[in-house]
């Protein structure tokens, strides 16, 4: 599980966020962790069961991938807020669109057609197998009965180009119920009144599709609207951000934050040895939840979501350990080019298990050749492979396609006219 831009929200022109940075960074090493940790067999999976205490332990990262569409939340609502709470003007939707589409598209497409050339040119069977991850649809339209070998994670991209489409239309009706209170304090709590349903339609749709007769992972569970309780949190975070910009007032959270960062990290912790004790479920295994584990499962995650962004982002933070965790160059690096890392992990993985078309036949489901390396091998081929892969895409093709959207963005806006003060006779 992940996202796509989910990881990486920031421009090329505009200031990124050290700690954000560095967060997402840590956040993607979790998910790709789990992930190798469950092709390399540690992690249990039905028959198979899980391999130690270190099963356990890293099947509990599971909780590192919903903070992804906390930020998305945020940073994608926080201008539509501010246009409500602090009057501030709205953003452009064509410009809106451009830049969300060509920060998350270019590198999926490149992801998309390696993974159909390299993995599954034997299981083409129609136009349509090709057309349909390339137009987002392979998670929306059932399509061929064992997916497409390296794209698994990619779910997310579609995912997130919903809520990209869907936030201009919310925002301007959450915008209409708001305007109808008369201080910042009023508009703030109106908006904050469909973040509370968000987050009951995601868990909602969380039992729903983990009912029986759903079976295991079906296409429904991979779309947003499971996952609008997140995206509420980010959005809830944004209109406080506004709530305290047109104030001058700090809400009850930042100061919790700002007092006590590390209390919030701490409660993160605690989060997550829940999370790896799994209440209602198995200790170290990836078999699809039953409704219980599921919705015990989605708040612990709500509530991981939260503590672990809200010191980052609150303004006024200040902790020395964060910085020291967040703001390293390392992960500061590793943050920014995290969107391609995460789109090609699972390629990598294919290709190192020789398992795809390249190796002569149709690759098998990953299920099928768990253990067939050991963890700490394909962790160090697939963190090496994809930091490579990852920085080569960053720089020769997101970081040329969000200068290409400033350009087009910048270049749609009208000039600024510049009022000529009367001259006094002299």
């Amino acid at each position: 599980m992940t996202s796509p831009e989910i990881i990486s929200n920031s421009g090329g022109g505009g200031k990124r966020a050290p700690r954000l940075d560095g967060l997402r960074g840590y956040l993607a090493l979790g998910v790709i962790i789990v992930h190798v940790a469950f092709a390399a067999g540690v992690i249990g999976f039905y028959d198979k069961p899980a391999d130690s205490i270190w099963a356990v332990l890293v099947q509990g990262f599971n909780v590192l991938l919903p903070p992804f569409f906390v930020m998305s939340g945020l940073l994608l609502y926080r201008p539509f807020a501010r246009a409500t709470i602090v009057g501030t003007p709205r953003p452009a939707i064509g410009g809106y669109l451009i830049k969300r589409m060509l920060r998350i598209l270019p590198a999926y497409w490149l992801v998309a057609v390696a993974a159909l050339l390299l993995l599954n040119a034997k299981s083409v069977d129609g136009i349509w197998y090709v057309l349909s991850p390339l137009l987002l649809m392979h998670n929306y339209v059932p399509g061929p009965e064992l997916g497409y070998a390296g794209l698994e994670p990619t779910w997310t991209v579609p995912a997130e180009v919903t809520f990209y489409l869907a936030l201009p239309i919310l925002a301007w009706i959450f915008d209409r119920y708001a305007r109808k209170a008369d201080t910042p304090g009023g508009k703030a709590r109106r908006l904050i009144v469909p973040l509370a349903v968000f987050v009951l339609v995601g868990l909602a749709w969380t039992v729903y599709t983990h009912l029986e007769f759903m079976g295991p992972f079906p296409y429904e569970y991979f779309w947003v609207i499971g996952f609008t309780g997140f995206l509420a949190i980010g959005m809830g975070l944004a209109i406080l951000a506004a709530y305290a910009e047109a104030t001058g007032s700090t809400p009850r959270l930042y100061r919790a934050a700002q007092r006590r960062p590390l209390l919030f990290w701490l409660g993160a912790l605690v989060v997550y040895v829940i999370n790896c004790i799994r209440p209602f479920g198995k200790p170290g295994m990836a078999d699809y939840a039953t409704v219980p584990e599921a919705l015990a499962e989605m708040v612990l995650f709500l509530i991981f979501a939260l503590l672990i962004i809200a010191p980052v982002v609150i303004p006024g933070v200040r902790s020395a350990f964060i910085d020291a965790v967040l703001t390293n160059r390392p992960m500061r690096f590793f943050g920014r080019i995290s969107y391609g890392v995460y789109l090609w992990h699972f390629v990598l993985q294919y290709l190192w298990l020789q398992n795809g078309s390249i190796f002569g036949a149709a690759p098998l489901p990953m299920p099928a050749v768990m253990g067939k390396a050991g963890f700490w091998e394909l962790l160090a081929v697939v963190l090496v492979g994809t930091v490579l892969i990852a920085t080569i895409s960053y720089y020769l093709v997101e970081l040329p396609a969000m200068r290409l959207r400033e350009r087009l963005v910048s270049s749609g806006r009208q000039p600024a006219v510049r009022e000529e003060k009367p001259r006094v006779p002299a």
